[in-house]
């Protein structure tokens, strides 16, 4: 019977949830987290009515992920079960993910709550995390503290639960992020067969902000006339780009990689749960924000300028608006977050810690205002007489807060809704004698006039509380629409105002203005911003509704469960008791600006540039971006009239410009890569890793049999970013055995010390295999070329070859200088490798200490290294001696590029300081295009294909002098290299499943569906690539364990 009478309550409860926005939440690693709408079948018999569950799971995770290069999806959910005892499954009302995206908050409509930790697997199955406590009061009155002590048991130890014995405290693995562990209960009502506590449910909640400096980018800024165009379009139009580097803002906790959230229950329990100073586990204070008995039905949470928590609530029983500030003193974590800054393995001293405490002071105290109606859509306040029957009350609907953002401009904002479209809009001032409020009351006095008079009769002086703040009203926002709920939006940085229909408006959260609001029906004057649609194309563009997106429309019978991406790029959404369980997704929709020539393509490029360096620089998931972007080639191609190859020609140069301009917006200069900066590039440089896995993505979809050769642009990527994770890898691994042999000499090796240095080398062994192939290809490409080239010269015709100067790709990685500078490094790593290894061989050999895990760890190592048809070394010196003559020839002819250039533009030699041609776009001709001696869009692309065909004989030339002759071209043409997937011999559908990471292949088919019994496998969202689950602690791999060698998040399969 409890049963049956529950499930009637999770029907009510989603019936009458407040905000759909509570049940559903979109990280910045782009996993979404949502309770799934419940399917219900209700059976009613002439004694008895039935209603019957049919959902299986309470919560469910889900991502975008690319499926076969071309088409972006959502992923079949995984249930993420949240259980009461007797496994029984609560309906769930908030879930929430958290500011650093691994810790997701949920509650449910009993008030129990929940923290779940993403990216690790508990060694300790067993272990269940459990948490009793009995909570302290701290009671404020104007600015005097009463305090008491808090009590909590069961999570972790020590005094106040934070001392570091091991006692409760589980021991976790990092894994992928789409695996999820509970590391945190709040259990108030535990057994639904007892009497429900209606007071505990939680009718606020807001994650506190982390203690980071934030870099956030400007809106991209029309500049002059491009100086340097060479097309006959004078009013070419380019775009600069800049960052704004803010503070941390907001209520931060003081330990950067810690974080906080705080919750308001039902019956006036403010609560603060925190992690200490170490380990994952959440503690807990809370305090009541009022001595009386109180029913909190409408509430919100925020933060302001001061770093204080704001609370907004309406008391059902007093019909009163309280408006509260609360301060957090952080105890010892204040301390402990600097020493850590010097010593990340601080530890305070158990009698030195003071737990953080809260202080609550009353700010304001209102009525809700008696807001009236008219029936067709105009309201007016409670000044206005209402005319019966022509007027309606509405009532208080909804309270929600505004958090201020990083910028110092921006403010906190209380929004009370009434009805279902009128907002109030208040703020929090500090106390000014020269402002008055409506009511007669000054800022600087809070008494009533009156009473102020009678004090100056008396010759009695209030000066007032200079610390004193007033709620002051705004304005007024009257919308159209039926409005479901009003949201924070990603970083504070706009709010949103999602409706009943589906459609949703975007505030900038500093200015106040509605930011897409072209063809939003829902829109009225005076709040809006001012488009000039003459004014195209825009002055600045920092999002994608000023190039003219909008959010799509959606068709729906029940009411929707929505969300939108961190980067405003695409949404998903369901409908509550609707037919299936899982998400829709839908990108943006073009709605204004449909052209399609080459300036209006650039206008495009920028906005997109502009929301992937926003993803960057904020560490978020662009996946959703990357779908949109597609979505608009697509949309292009269908727009132009033409043949296929026209219009893939115009695709194609919208993934150019996109690559480009995203290359500009982050300020990512290929010319200025040098030696001295590979190090960055290769251990912490994030920049390169997205911009190479955008040119794979956009690479991999242009691929078309009208376009053979596409498969070198997205080839030249892959063929980087593993160049920089094995790099890394071989680096690692040496400096690993380096510290081994510099603590212990290898003639005093145990069989220990055996298996740690075997297991180090038998990481990189598929790595260095993957590199001499790599090169073996390379020079395959090289000889083939050389004989098409001298048979042309020799003979005067073409031959059959299937490789062309077109469709190379060791051409574009030598001439350019960052492929390059990769490939020498990493052949250098490999040399210096193989030296250590054959020293400690030799000196592991003659001590006879050569255990057997290094024995057969070094043999396959050597059995590589010298069954290659290549010599290695010789093939570094010439492409040293390549770097050197192109570091002289490069510039030599883009100068003389521009002098002929200015020649013909000005009737001279050249005395013209133009330079339409630089080092920049050569650079990126050859990363980002490869090279096309078809490709002449523009003078610019004549000027690099003229320079790269020169270029290009000049190092065939280099190679024909330097190895061909000693090279064993039988042994090297014959060698197989098909199974690294690359070049002419590419196949779509590769015959292996290979770990990407550690180039081993681990199934003899593409399907991955026979692995060894008891290993799993992980992917990659976006390059799709398949690697082992299961890192060694203390290996190289441990760097790629969450994320992918593209920079995108692994999932467990």
């Amino acid at each position: 019977m409890a049963t049956q009478t529950d499930k009637q309550t999770i029907g009510r409860h989603l019936e009458q949830v407040p905000k759909a926005s509570n049940l559903i939440s979109w990280s910045r690693n782009g996993f979404i987290a949502y309770i799934p709408p419940i399917i219900t079948t209700t059976t009613t018999t002439p004694t008895t009515t039935t209603t019957t569950n049919n959902n299986k799971s309470n919560l469910l995770l889900t991502y975008i992920k690319n499926s076969d290069g071309k088409k972006w999806q959502l992923a079949s959910p995984e249930p993420i079960n949240i259980k009461l005892e007797n496994n029984f499954l609560p309906q769930l009302s908030l879930v929430s993910w958290g500011s650093l995206n691994t810790d997701l908050a949920v509650s449910d409509i009993y008030g129990n709550f929940y923290i779940l930790l993403a990216g690790v697997g508990l060694l300790d199955p067993n272990h269940i995390p459990s948490t009793i406590t009995t909570t302290s009061t701290i009671k404020t009155e104007g600015n005097t503290e009463k305090n008491k002590d808090t009590k909590q048991i069961g999570n972790g130890s020590g005094t106040n639960g934070h001392g570091d014995s091991p006692i409760n405290t589980p021991s976790f693995e990092l894994t992928s992020y789409n695996h999820m562990e509970m590391i945190y209960r709040d259990i108030i009502n535990p057994d639904i067969n007892v009497a429900v506590n209606p007071g505990a449910s939680i009718v606020a909640f807001k994650w506190l902000n982390i203690e980071k400096p934030q870099i956030v980018n400007k809106a991209a800024t029309r500049l002059a006339e491009n100086p340097t165009t060479t097309s006959s379009n004078s009013s070419s139009s380019i775009y600069g780009y800049g960052i704004n580097q803010y503070q941390p803002y907001g209520v931060c906790h003081p330990i950067p990689t810690k974080q906080a959230c705080v919750a308001l229950r039902k019956n006036g329990q403010f609560i603060l749960f925190y992690q200490g100073e170490h380990k994952v586990e959440y503690h807990k204070i809370c305090c009541n924000l009022t001595d009386n008995i109180s029913i909190i039905e409408k509430a919100s949470i925020g933060f302001n300028n001061d770093k204080q928590i704001i609370v907004t609530a309406w008391d059902s029983l007093s019909n009163d608006i309280n408006v509260y500030s609360i301060d957090i003193n952080w105890g010892f974590l204040v301390e402990s977050a600097k020493r850590q800054k010097l010593d990340q393995h601080y530890h305070t001293p158990k009698e030195a810690q003071k737990p953080p405490r809260l202080t609550l002071k009353k700010l304001h105290q209102m009525k809700p205002i008696q807001c009236f109606k008219e029936e067709d859509g105009e309201s007016q306040s409670q000044s206005v007489v209402p005319e019966m029957g022509k007027l309606k009350v509405e009532e208080l609907s909804s309270i929600d807060i505004i958090s201020s953002n990083p910028d110092p401009k921006s403010g906190l904002s209380i929004l009370i809704t009434y009805g279902s479209s009128i907002i109030y809009r208040y703020a929090l001032e500090k106390s000014d004698s020269s402002n008055t409020t409506s009511g007669g009351e000054t800022s600087k006095n809070p008494i009533s006039q009156a009473f102020y008079n009678l004090g100056v009769e008396k010759k009695i002086d209030w000066k007032g509380d200079d610390s004193s703040v007033r709620l002051v009203f705004k304005d007024k926002l009257m919308r159209r629409g039926q409005i479901e709920s009003i949201i924070n939006g990603f970083l504070d940085l706009s709010s949103l105002i999602i409706y009943k229909d589906g459609t949703v408006d975007v505030v900038d959260t500093t200015s106040k203005q509605i930011v897409n609001n072209s063809k939003n029906n829902n829109s009225v004057t005076g709040d809006e911003m001012e488009l000039d649609n003459n004014d195209y194309p825009p002055k600045l563009i920092s999002n994608l509704f000023d190039q003219g997106f909008q959010f799509p429309k959606i068709s729906h019978k029940n009411r929707l469960v929505l969300a939108i991406s961190p980067t405003m790029s695409s949404i998903v959404y369901t409908e509550i008791y609707g037919e299936t369980v899982n998400l829709q997704l839908k990108p943006l929709e073009r709605i204004d600006n449909f052209g399609t020539n080459s300036h209006d393509l650039y206008y495009t490029s920028v906005a997109f540039a502009h929301r992937y360096a926003f993803a960057l620089y904020t560490s978020t998931c662009s996946d959703d971006l990357l779908l949109l972007i597609q979505s608009e080639i697509n949309r292009i191609k269908d727009a132009v009239d033409g043949d296929t190859i026209t219009r893939n020609k115009l695709g194609k140069q919208l993934c150019d410009s996109v690559i480009i301009e995203c290359h500009k917006a982050i300020n990512f200069h290929l010319d200025t890569i040098t030696k001295e900066s590979l190090d960055k590039l290769l251990s912490n440089n994030a920049s390169l890793q997205k911009l190479l896995s955008l040119q794979l993505i956009l690479g991999e979809f242009q691929q078309s049999s009208h376009f053979p050769n596409n498969y070198v642009v997205p080839d030249i990527a892959w063929i980087v970013l593993n160049l920089r994770s094995a790099s890394l890898g071989i680096m690692f691994t040496l400096s690993s055995i380096y510290r081994q042999v510099s603590k212990k000499k290898p003639s005093e090796d145990t069989l220990q010390d055996s298996i740690t240095r075997g297991e180090c080398i038998m990481s990189i062994i598929g790595n260095f295999k993957w590199l001499i192939d790599l090169l073996v290809y390379l020079n395959q490409e090289l000889l083939q070329l050389i004989y098409v080239k001298n048979n042309f010269l020799n003979n005067g015709n073409t031959t059959t070859s299937k490789l062309t100067l077109s469709n190379s790709i060791v051409l574009p990685l030598i001439l350019n200088k960052v492929s390059r500078l990769f490939l020498m490094y990493a052949i250098s790593a490999m040399g210096r490798t193989h030296e250590i290894l054959k020293k400690l061989h030799k000196d592991l050999t003659e001590a006879n200490k050569l255990f057997a895990p290094m024995k057969e760890s070094l043999n396959r190592y050597f059995s590589i290294s010298n069954n290659s048809p290549i010599t290695v070394n010789l093939f570094e010196s010439y492409l040293r001696e390549c770097d050197a003559l192109l570091n002289k020839e490069v510039p030599q002819k883009i100068l003389t590029a521009n002098n002929s250039i200015n020649g013909n533009v000005n009737g001279n030699s050249g005395t013209s300081t133009n330079k339409p041609y630089s080092a920049l776009k050569f650079e990126q001709k050859l990363l980002i295009k490869g090279i096309d001696v078809n490709d002449d869009n523009d003078s610019s692309t004549k000027i690099s294909n003229t320079i790269i065909e020169e270029l290009s004989n000049m190092i065939l030339d280099r190679y024909s002098i330097s190895i061909s002759r000693e090279t064993k071209l039988s042994e090297l043409m014959f060698y197989d290299t098909d199974w690294l997937n690359i070049g002419i011999n590419k196949k779509e559908v590769p015959s292996y499943t290979i770990d990407a990471l550690r180039k081993l292949i681990i199934s003899d088919s593409s399907t991955s569906t026979s692995l060894a019994k008891g290993e799993k496998l992980r992917v990659c969202t976006r390059c799709r690539a398949v690697s082992l689950v299961g890192d060694v602690t203390g290996l190289w791999t441990m760097v790629f364990q969450r994320t992918c060698m593209c920079g995108n998040a692994w999932v467990n399969v």
